[in-house]
């Protein structure tokens, strides 16, 4: 290989790197941007704006010697600090870590990365059990004056003993009772109004029904009234031509 090339390529690989080199100051500013719009996106997963916002943070930091951050870097970045995140925890168990950045993001995804490991493990916590109950609302009988209706219920969903070993689970087993009972009342909530509904255009139809049916009476009992009518008409016109048919004679 030349030596001029092989010295060229050095040369541009460690200026390159030295470009690339992240300052405190702009390590410090990224964590506390992105970690701002991490929290409010409830410990979620950023979005390509995001990372543009938090790259427009960055850069309006920046030392002016350095070139501007794209949203792809700063994302590397922060998957980087990640890694040396979860580095720095495990020696922590030993030794407090030295590291500037480990408290900040110690608070930020602390909790996640432990629970994470947990999951793996398997190691969640022993419990007796766990016991959603999610109410079953009887569909209404259409007629009262039939038997037969839908009795009321009970649906008994139980999570037991997931795990046998104790460890530090307890956070996302909670949460996960929580999501079941919260599914139990929108189902129980649903039910209710469907109920409330089926009840209410049973009502209508009943009333509908009645008022069809005392409409059909009345223009019965008129018909009947006309028919007397004309029978009291007719008998009249028959006495009435009898007396005259005996007069004459």
């Amino acid at each position: 290989m030349d030596p001029t090339n092989s010295q060229m390529t050095t040369t541009q690989t460690s200026l390159h790197h030295r470009l690339d080199c992240w300052s405190e100051s702009g390590t410090e500013t990224l964590i506390e941007t992105w970690g701002e719009r991490y929290l409010q996106l409830n410990r979620g997963n950023l979005r390509q704006k995001d990372w543009k916002h938090v790259a427009d943070a960055v850069n309006a930091n920046r030392d002016g010697s350095k070139p501007p951050r794209t949203d792809v870097q700063c994302k590397n970045r922060i998957d980087t600090l990640k890694k040396k995140y979860k580095i720095e925890k495990l020696k922590s168990k030993t030794t407090p870590s030295k590291w500037p950045f480990f408290n900040r993001l110690d608070h930020l995804i602390g909790t996640v990365v432990s629970n994470s490991v947990s999951w793996k493990k398997g190691n969640i916590v022993n419990s007796s059990s766990v016991t959603v109950t999610i109410k079953s609302i009887s569909k209404p009988n259409p007629n009262p004056n039939l038997k037969g209706g839908v009795s009321s219920g009970e649906s008994v969903g139980r999570i037991e003993n997931l795990g046998a070993d104790e460890g530090g689970g307890t956070a996302a087993f909670t949460e996960l009772a929580r999501a079941i009972a919260r599914f139990g009342e929108v189902y129980e909530r649903t039910e209710k109004l469907k109920q409330e509904e089926m009840m209410k255009l049973e009502k209508q139809r009943m009333e509908f029904t009645k008022e069809v049916e005392f409409q059909r009476l009345n223009v019965f009992m008129e018909r009947q009234l006309e028919l007397e009518k004309m029978k009291s008409k007719k008998l009249l016109a028959t006495n009435s031509l009898s007396q005259e048919k005996k007069s004459e004679l």
